[in-house]
């Protein structure tokens, strides 16, 4: 069997008829095979199984056809079945594929949200998941899919005490099991006290979609054997109307993005009522759903929920502990919930023995210093480096930048942002987690939550805020291994970073860099003017670098017009030969009415602009 699942082919719309197929479902009743059920119905879409149509061959790595797998389609092509372990075809494919002849990505013994094993024992207890009162499926689980024998330390201090049914706020950084230190759990009360079919007794809030797609993923692992768990995913950036349809089905977990969420409470009949009877509530990441402007929604998703506030289990689980992440516990937990602080004030200082680096160029420099650093860390056999941008159009333009001159620096860069569809967010995440040496530019998107393994550096690259220094530092040196960092500024986010970072090991270092006119960005930001799909990037990263610094102008002791002469440089040094256009009502609302130097768009004109 080829475990990539690159050799899905259909032979004849089906399996063979006759001897053989009778002979196939012998085979798979015999070795404990899902039952054939006669009204399977497809994936929740309202079609129904057909050996005809809904099945297909799987060729092994020699081009053999092993006539004895038939793929549910349903489930390859989404990741999801309604019918679970009782489906009759085999759920070959599909984002939460865990066939049983595979060893889940990570292949240590030890429990880690990265996918790679760990090489260091710091967040490993000694305690066994095999001690804990938990049931039979959610240990199997645990030994067989995930291979994980002892718990993380977050895991030994958590699980207890939530198992117990007590509301829990845990101070828990990313990257050391937590997922699994709030799933078990909720797993678990699904197995002791089971809900009717139409309720939906866990509710998961994750801050972005990537890690909403990780956590489902896990859940689906965790309860590989309770076929009635089913988990339905809804995050923005995808079909609204397809969410609908999954949510008709029996669910028992929904991991949702709260903006999302609302708006299924709002639009999706009976939804409310179904989490009327919520067991268990949980806040992934709640410093960060916050931090991300999401309170409002939170406090109008709480008041959703407030049927379910005596009887549920809430759970917040967070990197820090700020007073809004202690403002919303008042507001959800109850009074007799428990803290737990599973880093300390030692392990909360980790990114206070990273080696880190500032580089500080002139900002006409910035990219040719980005390709300085970047030329040093791909020097070596291994590597992995995350760059960090302030916008998402920024982030775009500057990996299409550097991947129009890829020849010349010898690697491509992958890109990951708001702006990207979540299907092309998805494979460039998965791309990034599996490969061996890349580069990945990012906006904010990949700052928290999600878990790649053996990122060797971390490049922030302009303004930034102190928690989003840290959290983005926080990529690398994770699980006890080693990474760098390094913050590229201009002289003018010099002053105010180094006053917010002062207590940080920053060391200021010189770069020496390379001539425009022999450099790759030199020879891409001449390209810019001549190439349409790079001015309209650039274009539009302009007008991003105008919105996001007109936010932080007394930061930088600027005044309207010092923000747009330095956004206009910025826009000629990287290549434009005429400034893009502002729409009129957009210079009204950044509160630029006026300031000279701005280009207005004239009505029906968006091509660009002048000078």
């Amino acid at each position: 069997m080829n475990t990539n699942g690159n050799s899905q082919t259909e032979k004849g719309g089906g399996p063979r008829k006759g001897r053989n197929r009778n002979r196939n479902r012998n085979n798979r009743n015999s070795q404990g095979a899902k039952p054939n059920t006669t009204d399977l119905v497809d994936g929740g879409e309202g079609k129904g199984h057909s050996k005809k149509r809904d099945s297909a061959t799987l060729s092994n790595a020699n081009g053999n056809t092993e006539t004895s797998k038939r793929i549910c389609r349903t489930y390859a092509k989404t990741g999801a079945c309604k019918w679970g372990e009782k489906c009759r075809f085999d759920h070959v494919g599909g984002e939460h594929h865990h066939p049983s002849s595979e060893k889940p990505e990570q292949e240590t013994t030890t429990p880690t949200e990265d996918d790679a094993p760990v090489t260091n024992k710091a967040h490993i207890s000694s305690k066994k998941f095999a001690d804990l009162s938990i049931s039979a499926p959610i240990k199997r689980s645990l030994a067989e899919v995930f291979k994980y024998e002892c718990m993380t330390v977050v895991q030994a201090e958590t699980l207890p005490v939530i198992l117990r049914g007590t509301d829990v706020l845990a101070k828990a950084k990313t990257g050391t099991g937590k997922t699994l230190g709030f799933l078990i759990p909720a797993i678990e009360l699904m197995c002791k006290k089971p809900s009717n079919s139409r309720s939906i007794p866990c509710l998961v809030l994750s801050p972005t979609r990537e890690l909403a797609m990780q956590i489902s993923k896990e859940a689906v692992s965790l309860s590989k054997f309770l076929p009635d768990v089913r988990v339905v995913t809804c995050v923005g950036g995808t079909n609204i109307n397809r969410d609908k349809t999954n949510l008709k089905s029996s669910t028992q977990i929904l991991v949702s993005t709260p903006g999302r969420l609302l708006d299924h409470l709002a639009n999706t009949d009976g939804l409310g009522n179904r989490l009327g009877d919520l067991k268990t509530l949980i806040f992934d990441e709640a410093d960060q759903l916050l931090d991300m402007g999401f309170r409002p929604d939170i406090e109008r998703i709480l008041k959703f929920l407030e049927p379910s506030i005596g009887t549920r289990q809430t759970l917040l689980f967070s990197a820090t502990v700020p007073d809004s992440v202690n403002e919303i516990a008042k507001k959800s937990l109850r009074s007799t919930f428990e803290f737990i602080d599973t880093v300390g004030e030692s392990e909360e200082q980790t990114h206070m023995h990273v080696k880190q680096e500032l580089v500080v160029v002139p900002q006409a420099n910035v990219a040719t210093a980005l390709e300085a650093i970047l030329a040093r860390e791909t020097g070596s056999p291994a590597y992995k480096v995350i760059v960090f941008f302030t916008t998402a159009r920024l982030t775009g333009f500057m990996a299409d930048l550097f991947n129009a001159v890829k020849t010349k620096t010898g690697y491509d860069v992958l890109q990951i942002h708001s702006r990207m569809s979540q299907p092309a967010r998805k494979r460039c995440s998965d791309k990034f987690r599996t490969a061996k040496q890349a580069v990945l530019f990012s906006s904010d998107v990949s700052a928290r939550g999600m878990d790649y393994p053996n990122v060797s550096f971390v490049l922030q690259v302009g303004l930034t805020e102190r928690a989003q220094y840290i959290h983005r530092l926080g990529r690398t040196a994770r699980a006890g291994k080693r990474g760098q960092g390094c913050l590229l500024l201009t002289p003018y986010e010099e002053h105010h970073m180094m006053k917010v970072l002062n207590d940080m090991p920053i060391e200021k270092t010189r770069l020496e860099l390379p001539d425009n006119s022999v450099s790759a960005m030199g020879e891409a930001m001449s390209m810019v003017a001549n190439d349409k799909d790079l001015r309209v990037s650039a274009s539009a990263a302009y007008r991003a670098w105008i919105g996001y610094y007109n936010a932080h102008t007394k930061k930088l002791r600027w005044d309207k017009r010092d923000l747009v002469e330095y956004g206009n440089q910025w826009a000629l040094e990287v290549g434009l030969d005429e400034l893009p256009t502002f729409e009129k009502k957009t210079v009204g609302k950044m509160g630029l009415k006026g300031v000279p130097g701005l280009v207005i768009e004239a009505r029906n004109n968006t091509a660009g602009g002048r000078r």
